[in-house]
Formats: C-alpha cells, sequence, structure tokens
C-alpha cells in the first residue's frame, strides 16, 4: 500500500518527488527513501523504526504530499514560502524504516508459514496480541540497535522479544545497516525519527556543550510548534537509538519526536491523526530551513571569475542573507566573481552584489548547431527549469537548437528563443559538409591495378571512413562545461 502511494506521489509530482529503495529486509520487504526537494542542503525524517508506531509513517506521507502541493501552486505554509525553501533544501525521508513489523502489527501471522508464526507468537510472550508488536520480524527492536553506548543500553532484553531486545551487535539488522548506510550518503545537517507515543521530544544525547545553545534552540522551537514537553536530559542516557548515534556520529542536530497522546503498549487510535497532523504540520519546513542555515554556514567562497548567463528576473542583494532592497537584475550575461553554496557574487550592470537565483536562471549555455524533433507536444519556457513560466506549447515538428543546459536545448520558435526539456526531443546533428565530400572522395578512388578482391577490400575501407563521419543523433564533444 505505501509504495503504491509513493508511486503516485513521484507521478504527480515529477521534477519535485523521487524515491529510491535502499534495500530488503530480511523478509524480503522493500525499505524505501522518498526525496522532496531541489536543494543541496539536507533534511533527513523517518519513521516507524518501531512496528506498531506506524502512525508516524503516515504522518510523513502526509507531509510529503502536502509541501508537494503548496510547491507545485506556490503556495505558503504558515510563515513558510515552501517553494523557495525547497529551491533550497531536499527533504529525505524513510516513511517507514521497519516494514515487516509494521505489517505484523496490523496484520498478525495470518498468510504466514506455520513455523514462522509460531516463532513469532513465541517473541510475543505466546499473545496473538501484534498490536503492541514494536520489533522488527526477526524480534530485534531496531532503535536499540545503532552503535551508541550500544553496551550498556538499559532494560535490556537478552533474547528476540517483541520489544527491548537490542540484538547480539550493534548494526546486525539489515534495516540498521541500511539507515546508517544512507544517512552517510545523503549527509543532512539535521534528522528528527518520529515514533510514538506521549508527546515528548528528545533532543539530546551525550551532546558537547559547543552544541548545547544550537540544539536547545531547535528543540524548544519544535516544542512551540507541537505543543510538545522536552525531556530533561540525562547524565548516562541509554542509547542505541538512531537520533542517538547521529549525534554522536556528526555533532549535528538530531530529535525524536513522540506523536500523540501516550498510548501505552498500542498503536495510536486513527481518530488521533488529525490532531497530530495540526500539531506537526509545519516541523518540516521550520526543521528544512534550520537545515539550510547550518548548510550555508559552512560553505566556503569559491572564486570562479567566469562569465554565465542570467535567464530570469532575479532578486539584487548587497551581501548573503540581506533583505531584498527591491532591485531586480534582469536577464543578461553576468561576470561571476564568487560562489559560496547556492549565492553568487556577481558583476552586473547595476553594479557588484549577490545573486541567489532559482534553478535554471543562471547557466552557462553550451554553443551548438542541431535540430531537435518533437515528436508530442511540449511546453517551451522562459528559462531551463520545468518551473520556468510557460511561454508557449510546441505541437510536433523540427525545430533549430543554438543552445544547450543540461538537458535543455535552446530552440527557436516563431515567437523567439525559449527553452524545451530535450528529454522530450530528439537531437539530431548536421553531418559536416566537408568531412562527407572527403568521404565521398575517397570512396571513388580505386588503384588502377586493385584486384576485384581488392577493390571490395576498397569498398569495405570507404564503409569505414564513412562510419567515422558524425552521424545524425550523435553528439560531438562539448563546446564548454556546465556547472
Amino acid at each position: 500500500m505505501m509504495q503504491r502511494d509513493i508511486e503516485r506521489l513521484v507521478k504527480e509530482y515529477p521534477d519535485l518527488v523521487s524515491s529510491e529503495s535502499l534495500g530488503q529486509t530480511a523478509y524480503g520487504r522493500q525499505l524505501w527513501a522518498v526525496k522532496l526537494g531541489r536543494g543541496e542542503s539536507v533534511l533527513f525524517l523517518n519513521g516507524s523504526h518501531h512496528a506498531r508506531e506506524w502512525m508516524t509513517s503516515a504522518l510523513l506521507m502526509k507531509m510529503i504530499d502536502t509541501y508537494a502541493q503548496a510547491y507545485y501552486s506556490n503556495g505558503k505554509i504558515a510563515d513558510y514560502n515552501v517553494r523557495s525553501l525547497l529551491d533550497e533544501v531536499s527533504i529525505w525521508v524513510v516513511p517507514m524504516v521497519n516494514p515487516d513489523g509494521v505489517t505484523l502489527s496490523q496484520q498478525g501471522t495470518a498468510g504466514l508459514p506455520v513455523n514462522l508464526a509460531q516463532t513469532l507468537r513465541r517473541y510475543n510472550g505466546n499473545s496473538t496480541n501484534f498490536n503492541r508488536w514494536k520489533a522488527n520480524m526477526q524480534g530485534i527492536d531496531l532503535n536499540r540497535q545503532y552503535p551508541a553506548s550500544w553496551t550498556t543500553i538499559q532494560d535490556a532484553v537478552k533474547y528476540p522479544w517483541y520489544q527491548n531486545y537490542k540484538g547480539q551487535k550493534p548494526g546486525q539488522a539489515p534495516e540498521v545497516q541500511m539507515m546508517m548506510d544512507f544517512t552517510h550518503k545523503v549527509d543532512p545537517e539535521v534528522t528528527i525519527s518520529y515514533h510514538s507515543s506521549g508527546e515528548i521530544i528528545f533532543w539530546h544525547f551525550n551532546t558537547l556543550n559547543s552544541n548545547l545553545v544550537r540544539d536547545k534552540t531547535m528543540a524548544r522551537a519544535l516544542g512551540s510548534l507541537t505543543g510538545y514537553s522536552l525531556v530533561t536530559p540525562q547524565k548516562n542516557p541509554s542509547g542505541g537509538g538512531y537520533k542517538d548515534w547521529f549525534i554522536q556520529e556528526y555533532g549535528r542536530p538530531g530529535f525524536t519526536i513522540e506523536i500523540a497522546n501516550y498510548a501505552g503498549e498500542s498503536s495510536v487510535p486513527l481518530r488521533q491523526f488529525s490532531g497530530i497532523w495540526s500539531e506537526n504540520k509545519e516541523v518540516g519546513l521550520y526543521s528544512a530551513l534550520q537545515s539550510y542555515s547550518l548548510w550555508l554556514g559552512k560553505q566556503k567562497i569559491q572564486y570562479l571569475q567566469q562569465t554565465m548567463s542570467l535567464l530570469g528576473g532575479t532578486e539584487f542583494y548587497t551581501k548573503i542573507g540581506a533583505a531584498a532592497g527591491g532591485t531586480t537584475l534582469q536577464p543578461q550575461n553576468l561576470q561571476v566573481i564568487a560562489r559560496k553554496g547556492d549565492w553568487y557574487q556577481v558583476q552586473a550592470d547595476k553594479g557588484p552584489g549577490w545573486i541567489h537565483p532559482s534553478p535554471g536562471k543562471l547557466a552557462i549555455i553550451e554553443e551548438i548547431t542541431a535540430t531537435a524533433e518533437l515528436k508530442v507536444s511540449a511546453p517551451a519556457y522562459k528559462y531551463p527549469d520545468a518551473f520556468s513560466p510557460k511561454v508557449t506549447v510546441l505541437t510536433p515538428q523540427t525545430v533549430q537548437v543554438s543552445g544547450r543546459w543540461g538537458s535543455w536545448l535552446l530552440a527557436s520558435t516563431p515567437g523567439g528563443q525559449w527553452w524545451i526539456d530535450g528529454r522530450k526531443a530528439e537531437l539530431k546533428w548536421p553531418i559536416i559538409e566537408e568531412a562527407a565530400q572527403n568521404t565521398a572522395t575517397d570512396a571513388d578512388t580505386t588503384d588502377t591495378d586493385t584486384t576485384d578482391a581488392d577493390t571490395a577490400g576498397a569498398d569495405t575501407t570507404g564503409a569505414d571512413t564513412a562510419a567515422d563521419v558524425e552521424q545524425p543523433g550523435q553528439t560531438p564533444p562539448a563546446a564548454a562545461t556546465t556547472p
């Protein structure tokens, strides 16, 4: 069911939402990650480490859908301009860390092999009430599996059980290994692990003194948004959780948010979902903004000294992060002096300053001479981005192409030069006339002493020579480097 929902989101919000499988659990279920956003900085959210806490998966899926809708409509949620924010940040979400356990908690052992069903009932204290189940289907508690004070985890069970068994070693469960590998891959600035229940926020795990103010400030803001209470840090905390490992490994802000009124050893009733969503609706946006701020602060200035094309109107700033001064740069060629993250220092017609262009507005255009065959109708855009203003819709036809940036093509149309998505066109290169003439001359030249067999060989040589000539559909070496 969740996989179908993810596929729907990817189809409904192309160019914004994508997904990938992190691998399979011990029982063959996929662990899915969903990417929402287009920025270089990363926020990572996850849910359902514990099986009975599947309400957190529903919350995260709702968050993805709502934020994506706001991006597409260029709308706001509270005071957040969602499109601007998600142009700066990518939110990665693993909605369900424990798909095996969630399936067991929701459906029980129905349909499982007899031996496996008997084993799982034994792990459950011979109870058929799997609504209380927290572990994966190996009887391992995934949030006691991370290598953070794992040897001193408190109240740990010593054998597979429906909860609290930490396993034989950290990272034993494939789900946990996939989560750690994925975290290293996407390198998030902030992580939030959603759990249930109790309406509390854990924010500390042997946190360095130098990070206390930063992390507690964020925790208080999250508490203010949700109405949840902050858990007082312990001197000797029990570890093994994802949040614990992330703080220990990266020294960055990590949080565990426990949603809903305390439900005991049970899943949270569905009737509470509306209230939970209302409490957490802004959490991802606030955390994305903090992720971007932390990421930008770490970026080094790179000196470029190169000419780039500004393809759409862009605010002009006196310095990074300054309030917009009401000045807009119109499309022009700019001398780009330096870059810091996704900010660019430029020399423009209005003098020196900084710009923070949205995707597709600043580019190094590769000059090419080619044609593009549109086999289906395709929109033409003001600048090379799927969220750029659409100028017109081109019917199937062949258009002249004079420039390229990434997969985008600068096409000549009756209404002017506009950008088309090259993935929807077949690019064709002209045959170089001089090379074609030389090839024809070579093919016509024969040796007077050549036998029939030799002549056949000469024809073959001519064919080889022709094969070396650039043909339609072949891409010549790039004329310029794109950023």
